[in-house]
């Protein structure tokens, strides 16, 4: 009995001194990103500043992957399959890891056990926009005038299934209006549809509004998140401009994952790191020119957000038979 307790015991401790001197060499080689989106989007721009701030402070190269389709699930699949070393990292959104598993029935993979959440970098405030000729500044005002105008209330998204979608649902279920969700592939067409008067308004990420709302031609008239975002202090949240006694929160956000049973030294070493690139003046400035928030939220309660988010979307998916497709 003596001797088994001897050698369990020098076991753990060559385990640990090996955790230790893996966690002193990591990283050995270059660390590939996966990002589960197409290059060029607002996904893409802020993993490629995390991925270069990365590589600064941990002095290896951080490679990002693009692997893009089936809404985010492709890139996420390969992530959770990884080798669990560290050299694999994931850097994704919400669509594909709190509400892909209700959305789809299931998943190939299951987010809150499959992945271990290293930061929750940023989110972009979800804009309701109107184009400009619609003549008015409010909601509510907006609203009685698209309901007048032909075509009624329209509201165009990045897609079904996407937190907009589920924002437009709940909206028109608190308002009791007729308001006709459709559906785009993506933001930007959603935004072009709203600039062209194709719809009444667009609810969308801010990043391709920001430019038009500048210039005029788009007026923001409110943001799904319980409070103002610093990027638009000056729009009213839902709750705000319709006097709704709750704001829910529907935003997109950016965050950093690493495959289940990654060793703790290296999910120590990135989430340490991943803190200080977030730290960095510049880095913040970048992130505002981006469109979006930073949020620097720690691995412990990224996992916590990550699981009430999940449920709430659920909880929505369900109550409204939203579908993917």
């Amino acid at each position: 009995m003596q001797r088994r307790t001897v050698l369990a015991a020098l076991g753990a401790s060559l385990a640990t001194g090996m955790g230790r001197a893996f966690a002193q060499s990591y990283p050995g080689a270059p660390v590939k990103m996966i990002v589960p989106y197409a290059a060029g989007g607002g996904i893409d721009a802020v993993a490629r500043l995390m991925a270069q701030g990365l590589g600064e402070a941990l002095r290896q190269s951080f490679v990002v992957d693009n692997r893009a389709g089936a809404g985010g699930m492709l890139g996420a699949e390969a992530a959770s399959k990884a080798a669990p070393d560290g050299y694999t990292v994931l850097f994704a959104g919400n669509p594909e890891l709190t509400i892909a598993p209700s959305l789809h029935g299931k998943a190939p993979y299951a987010p809150l056990s499959d992945f271990i959440p290293i930061m929750l970098v940023s989110q972009s405030p979800n804009l309701l926009v109107a184009n400009a000729s619609l003549g008015a500044k409010t909601l509510r005002a907006a609203l009685e005038a698209a309901r007048k105008a032909p075509g009624g209330i329209t509201i165009g998204t990045p897609g079904n299934g996407t937190p907009q979608h589920i924002a437009v649902e709940l909206l028109r279920s608190q308002l009791g209006m007729d308001i006709v969700h459709v559906p785009y592939k993506g933001a930007a067409p959603a935004t072009v549809a709203a600039l062209g008067g194709e719809v009444s308004f667009a609810l969308v990420g801010a990043p391709p509004l920001l430019s038009h709302l500048q210039s005029g031609k788009l007026v923001a008239l409110a943001v799904t998140q319980p409070k103002r975002s610093p990027l638009v202090p000056d729009v009213p949240t839902l709750g705000e401009a319709l006097g709704l006694m709750r704001d829910d929160d529907f935003v997109a956000w950016y965050g950093l994952l690493v495959p289940a049973r990654t060793p703790a030294e290296v999910v120590q070493q990135l989430e340490k790191s991943a803190a200080a690139v977030l730290q960095r003046p510049e880095t913040r400035a970048k992130l505002v020119a981006l469109g979006t928030d930073l949020v620097a939220m720690p691995g412990r309660q990224f996992a916590e957000r990550m699981r009430l988010e999940t449920k709430q979307y659920g909880d929505i998916i369900k109550r409204f038979a939203i579908k993917a497709t």
